[in-house]
């Protein structure tokens, strides 16, 4: 008779296969009265999308990630780029410029290059001088397309690269879409 040490791996994967066809985040396929969110692509040309440009300062939208590095703050506007503020006087911070980069969402810095991404692309920036900040080096094409929106359980517009890079996605009332996630 087999021991139940010996069989314990086995009643393991037994018990995990049951559950896991208990998947109960399932989406279900739109229907005709679907009433979850839709979204449209918005479009740029990979021209508009590469332009990086350091520009004055202005205010924050939408932050996200924040690096901290010598006394400055590397702030992300997500998806359009990175705001530079001076704080080593953190009662007085003074914000320095930004930096436009379509896209944007992630951010690093080693030394004085500062590392983001430009929707499908990969920059080195040099910010050195925060004022006037220089593209040092891109890699084209070194994150995939987007080919759907960030949301679950939405119906979209199936993107068309005739039409151009997607840089992002907007809320739509309209329900004649064709795809979903």
């Amino acid at each position: 008779m087999p021991s139940l040490r010996n069989s314990f791996p086995v009643l393991l994967l037994g018990a995990w296969l049951l559950l896991d066809g208990c998947n109960h985040n399932q989406v279900d396929p739109p229907t005709a009265n679907d009433t979850r969110e839709v979204y449209r692509p918005i479009y740029s040309s990979y021209e508009a999308v590469r332009t990086i440009q350091t520009q004055a300062p202005r205010a924050i939208r939408q932050a996200g990630k924040i690096y901290i590095k010598d006394g400055f703050l590397f702030v992300n506007e997500i998806g359009a780029g990175i705001h530079i503020v001076d704080n080593r006087k953190p009662d007085k911070p003074v914000k320095l410029s930004f930096i436009s980069i379509p896209g944007a969402r992630e951010l690093a810095i080693k030394d004085s290059i500062l590392y983001a991404d430009n929707a499908v692309d990969l920059v080195a920036l040099n910010v050195a001088n925060p004022q006037n900040v220089r593209l040092m080096k891109r890699i084209e094409n070194a994150y995939p397309k987007s080919s759907y929106p960030p949301q679950r359980n939405v119906r979209f517009e199936c993107p068309d690269s005739g039409k151009g890079l997607v840089v992002g996605w907007i809320k739509s009332e309209d329900k004649d879409v064709n795809c979903w996630r």
